[in-house]
């Protein structure tokens, strides 16, 4: 069931209103795998929401072929010019770590990494962070409506990638190419806070990848093969 609904990856940014302007040109690509819905939106709660861990390997292959089809759309990339492209996760808030006692979308990236479905010249790099906020300060998205979103996640992250002294990192992050990833797209109001801390350090971010998109574009599927 799960292949069957996210056998055609599809763009999503245009059914996410931080992601698009008002003329309804895209701030950031965005691949989804399929639609937040039926035994996919079920296994990512599970997954996410009722310590379901086995369900990594499974949401692991789900985002592999998203992940393919957002590189076919990158004009100009090839692992034989020897240049690499990040997939940095959104990370998990404080709150959620303690609540789960994993990050979701980092244990799924291990997972495809783990059954080598990660792409030559691809690197994990968990290079963002989220700042801490006081208690009283601290809101669910899933409580907030659209504005409330975007609020909230302003200026909440911050790149660690100094002093993240384990992974191989360039002497300067200028022109680093970046993919974000994420599990579920709704607003998409993290993903561009994401891509705003990272921009601002220098990285290039060429776009997202996540597992489902709370609301896909209207004929989505149309020209999908």
């Amino acid at each position: 069931m799960l292949r069957r609904l996210t056998c055609s990856p599809f763009r999503a940014e245009v059914a996410a209103e931080a992601l698009v302007d008002v003329s309804g040109e895209s701030h950031l690509p965005v691949v989804a795998a399929g639609e937040y819905r039926d035994a996919l939106a079920s296994g990512i709660l599970a997954f996410k929401n009722h310590g379901r861990t086995e369900l990594c390997l499974p949401l692991g292959r789900v985002l592999a072929r998203a992940l393919t089809a957002a590189l076919a759309e990158l004009p100009g990339r090839s692992p034989l010019t020897g240049s690499s492209l990040w997939l940095v996760p959104i990370p998990s808030t404080g709150s959620g770590w303690r609540r789960r006692g994993y990050d979701p979308v980092a244990m799924i990236l291990r997972a495809l990494v783990r059954e080598g479905r990660l792409p030559e010249g691809v690197e994990i790099v968990p290079v963002l962070a989220v700042r801490a906020r006081l208690p009283w300060n601290r809101k669910h998205q899933k409580s907030l409506g659209r504005a409330g979103r975007r609020r909230n996640v302003h200026n909440t992250m911050r790149n660690r990638w100094r002093s993240w002294v384990s992974i191989r990192l360039k002497a300067n992050s200028r022109g680093v190419e970046v993919l974000l990833v994420d599990d579920v797209l709704t607003t998409g109001a993290t993903l561009r806070e994401g891509a705003k801390t990272l921009t601002e350090s220098g990285f290039r971010v060429r776009g997202a990848v996540v597992l489902a998109t709370a609301r896909a574009p209207e004929k989505c599927h149309e020209n999908d093969d």
